[in-house]
């Protein structure tokens, strides 16, 4: 009975030999994630939504209270330097400046008939101290009247575009109320809110270009040129405020709160950081503590290790020194689970491997 099974023992090894690569054949490929190695030169690209902002913004207002009398400005308007804004009505003004000049002149001659008798030995030297005293604090009260009847009247500061009137005229205002919105035109700057991850990262020396466009003005594109960083961040969004200065050939059309793309071209390379841009996630280590990439083979459809020589961090970037070539095809996300001539299925547009194949 034996003997007839021995002629069957080899079909059946080739039989599970066969099921087992028909199983490693119709077994899915592992999808990963596949980009095109860039070359170090190339400039990165962001845009950042803006916000057009006047140089200076001041709300104006009275040092002293009073009715408005005269309210000449209109919304909008562009004035020049020393133009009127506003006016109190000044009779009570007037007024305090007529009595502080009776009450000085008053003290002045007090002070004469003091130090007259002081000379005759007739009154003590407090006497004539106290009368001292009286005319000083007269003259006083006299620069007093008349600064606050010249605060009664409110001029420009700057030339700017009175882009708001807070009250009607007419009005009883308090001192230090704003009354009206003027904004410094003289040079318009694009506000953008910029990640701190990107803050902190950035080299404030390397060259850059910036350029603003609105939606209404598609043809044009309007360079930037840097102000300032608010070192403040936003609590809600946790980013920092960058100012930009628009070009003084701006058109006139374009106000303050109107909003802008801000496009920022940052050039990485150097010549000491020679090399290709790959991201951060597209690297292994080993057990030695080297780098190494996993490279794709768009022809077998496998992967391979290499190992690579890093550079500086950019964000999301590393720069590779040496190891790989630009246009080269890498995987980028789940690198951790892949070994060495593993076939994987590509996710990536069509357009960025054609890019690496070329």
């Amino acid at each position: 009975m034996s003997a007839r099974l021995l002629p069957l023992a080899p079909i059946l090894l080739l039989i599970a030999a066969c099921s087992g690569q028909t199983a490693e054949t119709d077994a899915p490929l592992k999808a990963a994630k596949i980009e095109a190695v860039m070359p170090a030169d190339a400039p990165s690209r962001r845009e950042f939504v803006g916000r057009v902002e006047a140089r200076l913004t001041v709300d104006l207002a009275f040092q002293v209270p009073g009715r408005l009398a005269d309210f000449p400005v209109s919304e909008g308007e562009i004035v020049p330097e020393g133009t009127l804004i506003a006016r109190l009505e000044t009779q009570d003004f007037e007024r305090a400046l007529r009595e502080a000049q009776v009450q000085l002149q008053q003290a002045e001659q007090n002070l004469e008939r003091v130090r007259t008798l002081h000379e005759r030995g007739i009154t003590a030297d407090a006497a004539l101290e106290e009368a001292r005293t009286a005319y000083d604090l007269r003259a006083v009260a006299l620069d007093m009247a008349r600064q606050n009847l010249d605060y009664a009247t409110m001029t420009a500061p700057f030339e700017g575009l009175v882009s708001r009137r807070l009250v009607d005229n007419f009005s009883t205002v308090a001192a230090g109320q704003p009354i009206a919105r003027l904004q410094d035109l003289s040079e318009l700057r694009v506000a953008i809110s910029v990640p701190e991850s990107l803050i902190a990262t950035l080299d404030r020396e390397a060259e850059r270009e910036v350029v603003a466009r609105f939606p209404f003005l598609p043809e044009q594109s309007f360079p930037l040129e840097y102000r300032e960083l608010i070192a403040e961040p936003d609590q809600a969004s946790q980013t920092y405020t960058v100012l930009l200065a628009l070009p003084d050939d701006v058109p006139a059309n374009i106000l303050p709160g109107m909003t802008a793309t801000v496009e920022v071209r940052l050039d990485e390379a150097a010549d000491e950081d020679a090399g290709v841009l790959i991201p951060v996630s597209a690297l292994t280590t080993t057990p030695q503590g080297s780098f190494e990439a996993w490279v794709y083979d768009p022809v077998s459809g496998a992967v391979s290790a290499r190992p690579v020589v890093t550079g500086p961090v950019s964000g999301d970037l590393i720069l590779v020194r040496s190891g790989l070539e630009a246009g080269e095809l890498i995987v980028t996300a789940g690198v951790n689970a892949l070994h060495e001539g593993m076939k994987v299925r590509p996710l990536a547009s069509q357009a960025s491997l054609a890019a690496g194949g070329r």
